[in-house]
């Protein structure tokens, strides 16, 4: 009984730390970021951001860069355009995405190279759930 314990102890360790969960209803999964060539100063990052009942994502920080500001990419007059958001409402049972093409962080300043295979942490701010420490993976470059 103890050994069955011990082992889903781990199995719950392991999802955990894939998963930023603050417990109250926000989760953020799936988190990575495109690896960077050396003296690169900025960086983007992409998650999928569920809610289970309403918040506000508010920001976004991290040790390894200046700033971090929530952009949306969109296509206006033939061109593609960032722009910042200030907030994000999500409203319950929603799962918004960011993603290559579409809303992303944007890390500035970044202060080191990210390669391939390297970690680092995106603290996600939320009006309700309150700050979500979040292990970002660093993937190869698309």
């Amino acid at each position: 009984m103890m050994r069955r314990a011990a082992g889903l102890l781990c199995v719950c360790a392991a999802l955990i730390a894939c998963t930023g969960s603050s417990g109250t209803g926000v989760e953020v999964r799936n988190a990575w970021s495109p690896a960077t060539p050396p003296g690169a100063t900025v960086a983007a990052v992409y998650a999928e951001v569920s809610a289970h009942e309403a918040d506000t994502l508010l920001s976004a920080a991290t040790p390894i860069a200046d700033s971090t500001e929530m952009h949306a990419t969109r296509e206006e007059n033939g061109m593609m355009q960032m722009r910042p958001i200030a907030q994000l409402e999500l409203q319950p049972g929603e799962t918004v995405r960011f993603e290559p093409g579409g809303m992303h962080m944007m890390l500035t300043g970044l202060h080191q190279a990210l390669p391939a295979g390297a970690e680092f942490t995106v603290t996600f701010h939320f009006a309700k759930a309150g700050k979500i420490a979040v292990p970002i993976q660093v993937r190869p470059p698309q």
